[in-house]
């Protein structure tokens, strides 16, 4: 048997006979099995308090908020919710949970966050950079003190756990994981969910889906879900929900991640989430037309109505999801929206509730009043966002 595969079946029997004990701990704090938490990897000691070893660790919530009103001073006016930039990442109420948060912002390797990549001169941001003269000096020191503390904060599955998504903070909202991380066969590909705290130690996260590509499917065996507390080792699911999974999706067809819910009740405040599978590799269509679009079972059923109330408010998604962006193209493929609409409606359905239409993934991650990591959210223009919602939902309920 592989490292990984009897890493995985470790947890399946060590963790199924906790089932009964997790469940009547819904409401405390429930502790891996012993052997069973992954071993951390240079990250052990940066946490909120003391650790198993009796060390006091640094928040790194407590350094942004040393900092947080100078960031606001700096990037508030473009940052926060309905500023200039289409980028809120300094959303409140909670503006440490949405900073740390944000896609690029926190990274295992310091140097690589974007705002040391992209927020500095001559790197192509238009806002005020952080080596400016102004801030140079002032904020970011601060803010390459905190991105090491939040780097030493990581810790990782071993190998063994099979291929995994590096640890991230959690939006408390709606999240998007993309896959591309795992390897270049998966790029596009995202596993999407809600995410909300029901108790301090306690997470809940909803509508949890898998998206392929629109010429790419993926197989994948049992996923499993690992939180970061801060300053201690690795927590898998307690329960292990997951272990039953082994689903295939077709290129073009997104769907639940098993049970699409779970309940997390080895959660805590400050921590991060990882996602490791036992296996996962990609399942090509069997010919090269299935799956797209326009087929009948990825297909819209109204295309008509895709036509007269939909279509031309896409136009705004196509510098991206048009070809400009490799990853925002093999997400939602817009390629053939003037071309073969129909195509092109078949992809942007899989990002549609028909049942619910104001929570479809869509509007959720352009709305200018959320909290969503998405680049667009029409420059913060409500009326602009509310114009495109209410005439894309008329096409919405033409599909159910």
């Amino acid at each position: 048997m592989k490292p990984k595969q009897q890493y995985f079946r470790a947890i399946a029997i060590g963790l199924g006979a906790l089932a009964v004990a997790a469940s009547t701990a819904f409401a405390g704090c429930v502790e891996a099995p012993s052997g069973l938490a992954p071993t951390p990897t240079g990250g052990g000691t940066g946490g909120g308090g003391p650790t198993d070893a009796g060390l006091v660790v640094t928040s790194g919530r407590d350094l942004f908020e040393s900092m947080q009103a100078d960031l606001m001073n700096a990037c508030g006016l473009c940052h926060d919710v309905a500023g200039l930039a289409d980028t809120p990442f300094l959303a409140g109420p909670d503006r440490y949970q949405s900073f740390a948060s944000w896609p690029g912002i926190v990274a295992t390797d310091p140097q690589h966050s974007l705002l040391l990549t992209y927020a500095m001169t001559g790197k192509g941001h238009s806002g005020t950079n952080l080596d400016s003269p102004a801030l140079q000096n002032t904020l970011l020191p601060k803010v390459k003190a905190w991105l090491a503390q939040e780097a030493k904060n990581f810790t990782e599955p071993p190998p063994a756990a099979g291929p995994h998504i590096d640890p991230f903070v959690p939006i408390m909202g709606f999240n998007a994981i993309y896959l591309g991380a795992l390897g270049p066969e998966f790029e596009g590909m995202a596993v999407t969910f809600q995410a909300d705290v029901l108790a301090e130690t306690t997470l809940e996260l909803t509508n949890i889906e898998l998206h392929p590509t629109s010429k790419t499917g993926v197989k994948i065996v049992h996923p499993l879900w690992v939180v970061h507390p801060l300053g201690k080792d690795p927590n898998p699911d307690p329960v292990d929900s997951f272990s039953n999974v082994d689903t295939i999706f077709q290129a073009g067809e997104s769907g639940a991640l098993g049970p699409g819910t779970l309940i997390l009740v080895n959660w805590s405040k400050e921590a991060k989430l990882s996602l490791a599978f036992e296996l996962i590799e990609k399942y090509e269509p069997a010919s090269p037309d299935a799956g797209d679009g326009g087929t009948p079972t990825g297909g819209c059923k109204d295309v008509n109505s895709f036509n007269t109330n939909a279509k031309q408010r896409f136009d705004i998604c196509l510098n991206c999801h048009g070809g400009g962006n490799g990853q925002a193209t093999s997400s939602v493929d817009m390629t053939t929206l003037n071309s073969d609409p129909a195509k092109a409606c078949g992809q942007i359905k899989n990002r549609i509730n028909v049942n619910d239409p104001p929570s479809s993934q869509l509007f959720v991650v352009t709305n200018p009043g959320g909290n969503a990591a998405h680049p667009f959210k029409f420059a913060g223009q409500a009326g602009a966002f509310n114009t495109f919602r209410d005439n894309v939902s008329l096409w919405i309920a033409a599909e159910k």
